[in-house]
């Protein structure tokens, strides 16, 4: 390993993301902005990391998986622009670090690991598709486990229901939200021209609820109608910090091009079973019509009086 750069293993990315999971874009978002020499490894595979899942920073004989930890690692090294931030600024940082940390994390946890459709069709899917074995068969379902176990202890558990925490956490995120994007108001970046760790863990959380293909939901709704600064600011960091390789723009127009093929073929499919049915009733009407003009089917009418008599007569 280079004794002067620093090594960060996070999950892979989708969705025109550098990483699906929020603990490692903050990770990676703040070592890019800091400028610290930093080998990237994209890894499906935590076998060796410590706590089993990414991401994990090492650097020479440090090693460090919480994004806490990460931060305060590369303020120690002056890494990054924390180190000469006001008593202030570095009071609200800490400040509103700890309210994302304990009001947007479980809102966010809830809406990709707890909510049972995005669980089931995006994010368990996404881990169990992409991760080695074994981790395949328990990833995702630790995963799930793990937000379940943070988002209802948070809450408490006292005579309160599931429903009851859903709806709590996703006013108090939504309030948050609003709060964080009064903070930044029309600037680019909560402190100046250049991004710390606030901007690393808002973006973190923003980006994918604005990136992945979740359902309608408060958070997203939310965003986009009341905290439009803060759809911005997510999309100046993905565009400044994390632009697509050629390689990554190619494949995303390949994937494009197979969901366009897939979604004409599927439009195409809906085309002809709509006329195959028209034309089997069409076909259906006409053979009845033929039938009864050419005499092939009777149809007898009795008088009911008449059918009355006859059954009286027997």
């Amino acid at each position: 390993m280079e004794d002067n750069v620093l090594h960060l293993d996070i999950w892979p990315g989708e969705w025109d993301l550098p990483s699906v999971d929020p603990n490692c874009l903050a990770a990676l978002a703040y070592c890019r902005f800091s400028g610290v020499p930093v080998k990237i490894r994209k890894s499906c595979n935590p076998w060796n990391s410590p706590n089993g899942t990414f991401p994990v920073m090492t650097y020479k004989n440090v090693t460090e998986t919480k994004v806490g930890n990460i931060f305060t690692y590369l303020r120690k090294q002056n890494w990054g622009i924390d180190s000469s931030l006001s008593r202030k600024e570095c009071a609200d940082v800490v400040a509103f670090s700890a309210m994302i940390d304990e009001v947007i994390q479980p809102a966010v946890l809830h809406l990709l690991w707890i909510d049972n459709d995005h669980y089931s069709n995006i994010t368990g899917p996404w881990f169990t598709r992409h991760a080695v074995l074994p981790y395949k068969f328990v990833v995702s379902g630790r995963a799930h486990k793990e937000a379940k176990r943070k988002v209802f202890e948070s809450q408490g558990t006292d005579n309160v229901t599931a429903a009851d925490v859903e709806t709590k956490i996703y006013k108090d995120a939504k309030d948050c939200l609003s709060n964080i994007s009064q903070k930044l108001g029309d600037k680019n970046y909560f402190f100046g021209d250049q991004p710390c760790s606030l901007d690393a863990l808002v973006f973190s959380y923003v980006a994918p609820l604005l990136k992945a293909p979740l359902n309608s939901n408060q958070l997203t709704n939310h965003l986009r109608i009341h905290c439009e600064n803060l759809c911005f600011h997510t999309r100046r960091i993905l565009r400044e910090f994390f632009p697509l390789t050629a390689e990554e723009m190619a494949e995303k127009q390949k994937e494009e091009e197979r969901k366009k093929a897939a979604d004409s073929e599927s439009k195409e499919g809906k085309i002809r079973n709509r006329d195959m049915l028209i034309a089997g009733a069409f076909a259906l009407t006409a053979m009845t019509l033929y039938a009864f003009s050419s005499g092939l089917v009777n149809v007898k009418i009795f008088d009911a009086v008449d059918v009355e008599d006859n059954l009286l007569d027997a």
